[in-house]
């Protein structure tokens, strides 16, 4: 991580102390299996933030996989990015997740639609958004474990947020198939030509974890001396 240089990092399952290197970290709510220090979603920044407007809906089963903060960036006249970070449910979710409906469908769309809303609640008129997370489904065939209907609902959810996956057709960890794991962006932080880098990171003599991790290129001003 520390090689990347990267500004912003979207984490799941992720310890809600962890402090890799003297940044900020903002995580999701508790789950429900597990009240203690294990978080579905963080986000991690040396970046300034900036206060969130909307109170989180904890009453609701899908708020303990969204973590949600607003940077504050800019030049001479300083604006703000918004920033969420999803984990979206798989198949089996039910038994770590309290809460959910029956069905994997239901389980998607359930805690998909409540992060849309939240995002849209949060979002300021204008704001840039970057959007990321584990969200346990393939935009483009072959669907491996994931659906049609889900590709259809979230790329759906992209284009009513007015944002473009960088991961859309990035690898899965396994190469066989595409991302499930995704960065979604506003269309005016896109740089030309950017799109998710794929990263497999080896650990004793296999891989450091069963998903790939994905960097991309974002356009974003920072204030002087930041």
């Amino acid at each position: 991580m520390d090689a990347q240089d990267v500004d912003i990092w979207l984490l799941t399952e992720v310890r809600r102390d962890w402090d890799p290197r003297g940044g900020r970290l903002v995580v999701a709510p508790p789950r429900g299996i597990d009240n203690k220090e294990k978080r579905w979603a963080g986000i991690e920044t040396a970046l300034p933030l900036g206060g969130l407007r909307e109170r989180p809906t904890l009453e609701h089963a899908a708020e303990e996989g969204l973590a949600l903060t607003r940077l504050e960036v800019g030049g001479a006249r300083p604006s703000s990015v918004l920033v969420a970070c999803s984990v979206l449910p798989w198949r089996g979710a039910g038994e770590y997740w309290p809460g959910l409906p029956v069905s994997q469908a239901a389980q998607f769309r359930y805690v998909l639609d409540h992060h849309v809303a939240r995002i849209g609640a949060e979002r300021l008129p204008g704001e840039p958004l970057i959007w990321g997370g584990d969200f346990n489904q393939q935009l483009t065939r072959p669907f491996w474990g994931a659906t049609v209907g889900g590709a259809t609902a979230l790329r759906s959810a992209f284009d009513r947020l007015g944002l473009v996956a960088m991961t859309e057709q990035a690898q899965h960890l396994n190469a066989d198939s595409h991302a499930i794991d995704h960065l979604a962006v506003s269309r005016d932080l896109v740089v030309v030509d950017s799109v998710a880098a794929v990263h497999r990171p080896g650990w004793g003599g296999g891989q450091l974890s069963d998903h790939a991790a994905y960097t991309a290129e974002v356009r974003v001003t920072i204030p002087t001396g930041s």
